[in-house]
């Protein structure tokens, strides 16, 4: 059972890639070229996030982690019989996926920054519209780097951590340590005398990780409300105004909703690991849902992009008419008897 479970994972995320990047390619597409004029600089920022899930997606499939829970400690695994990338490399990858984790809300933070930026016409607007823009972009990049780092550091493979799940992980999914690779803040640790040590650097590690988060998402929150104010309190004096305040609501809401999906999908279910690792609550193969959920989130964050920003639902829309239409048109035969000479 723990098998197919650590398989289902290893599918989900495979079938996640093989959705989520034609999806992204296009959006992508649709940013391009059926934009309205009105978003702008805007239109930098969405491609941003399209090609940050297409990288995610393709991460996640090759480096096919999954997670268990035993004790003070939660585990990301690799399964070495299913790879060929050496040992050290695939504890940089790992690494490197827990980064993009770290990431993905100061993504959305820039976002929300960017909208309030619009709804109050500030000068900041800018910034975003010349080579500074690359300053903004690189914020998550940075958060991300520092997530990585930190992941790798406190977090990685260790002797006491082997000695602690080695036979867990060998009675529940049938494998040897040298079978796998794994990263895990392991936070209490036993002592020479059995006696429970606590292993700061786990809990440092782990505590700047979870304040980078904190950060990001209280960004998305004040930013995110003031401008949902402002948006409100508009009121339009012209067709094109009101047309400009349309879109803009539906920008907003497509962020919003493009937030949430993340928020529920991805760090809940790694609050909850974390949560319970503290508390020393065994989970077992349940943490599994963390990696499938993320999978999810990869697949469905392109869709509100699609289907609330007008302009594209229109083409999209144009596209699904345009494909019956053609798949069911004859060509119509003209009867000589019905020609007409003048």
């Amino acid at each position: 059972m723990n098998l197919s479970w650590e398989v289902l994972q290893n599918v989900s995320q495979l079938c996640s890639a093989v959705i989520a990047v034609p999806l992204n390619t296009l959006l992508i597409y649709l940013i391009v070229n059926h934009s309205p004029k009105e978003i702008g600089a805007y239109r930098y920022l969405m491609i941003y996030i399209s090609v940050f899930e297409t990288l995610y997606a393709l991460l996640d499939v090759v480096v096919s982690p999954f997670a268990h829970s035993y004790g003070s400690t939660f585990i990301v695994l690799v399964n070495m019989n299913h790879t060929t990338i050496p040992n050290r490399f695939i504890q940089i990858l790992l690494s490197i996926w827990c980064g993009f984790y770290g990431s993905s809300m100061a993504v959305f933070g820039i976002h929300f920054v960017y909208r309030y930026l619009v709804a109050t016409g500030s000068a900041l607007l800018k910034t975003f519209q010349s080579w500074m823009i690359v300053l903004w972009l690189s914020i998550p990049v940075a958060i991300g780097t520092t997530w990585a780092v930190l992941t790798y550091w406190p977090c990685a493979r260790r002797e006491a951590t082997d000695r602690y799940v080695g036979d867990n992980i060998n009675e529940t999914f049938h494998l040897t340590l040298d079978e796998v690779e794994y990263i895990s803040p392991y936070f209490y640790e036993l002592g020479k005398h059995d006696e429970l040590v606590i292993y700061w650097p786990s809990f440092v590690g782990i505590g700047i990780n979870s304040c980078i988060i904190n950060a990001s998402i209280f960004t998305i929150v004040y930013f995110g409300y003031k401008c949902y104010k402002i948006l409100n309190s508009l009121v339009p004096k012209t067709s094109t105004s009101e047309k400009n305040r349309q879109l803009q609501k539906q920008l907003y809401l497509a962020l919003v909703t493009q937030t949430l999906i993340p928020v529920v999908l991805m760090h809940i279910p790694v609050s909850v690991l974390y949560f319970c690792s503290f508390a020393s609550v065994q989970l077992g193969p349940l943490s599994g849902i963390a990696p499938a959920s993320i999978a999810l989130y990869i697949i469905l964050d392109p869709l509100p992009t699609m289907f609330i920003i007008g302009q594209y639902r229109l083409i999209l829309y144009k596209w699904l008419i345009w494909i019956p239409t053609k798949l069911n048109c004859k060509k119509q035969v003209v009867q000589p008897e019905s020609i007409e000479m003048t």
